[in-house]
């Protein structure tokens, strides 16, 4: 009389398969941006600079006129913390967190807008 195995191999292809794409799923949403993300445009035709919320930093651009706008990152929102336009009024829109929210400097040529992360 045989004896029945507890697993053939067929199974035992499945079960690595299974965990295969379980381990997949995970690194691939453990590596995805999580929350809002800031997209900086400046009207000089530059590229576009994308930055995740969920980092405080500080960044720097040169905008338009050879006028410098420094951008804060800050427990998940991003504000204009310097501009060295005539006005200032950039740094009037405060702290721009969610999806929708916008800023723009316009002597410097440099806008904010917050977006979803949905990639």
């Amino acid at each position: 009389m045989k004896e029945k195995k507890w697993m053939r191999r067929s199974d035992l292809i499945v079960l690595v398969l299974l965990v295969v794409i379980a381990v997949a799923i995970g690194i691939y949403y453990a590596a995805k941006p999580k929350g809002p993300t800031a997209t900086v445009t400046f009207a000089s035709g530059a590229a576009q600079q994308k930055i995740r919320l969920d980092k405080d930093d500080v960044y720097t651009f040169a905008g338009d006129n050879n006028i410098t706008v420094t951008l804060r990152v800050e427990n998940g929102s991003i504000f204009f913390e310097d501009s060295q336009c005539p006005d200032h009024r950039c740094e009037g829109f405060g702290k721009l967190s969610r999806e929708g929210d916008y800023a723009i400097c316009m002597p410097a040529g440099v806008s904010v807008n917050i977006y979803a992360e949905n990639s």
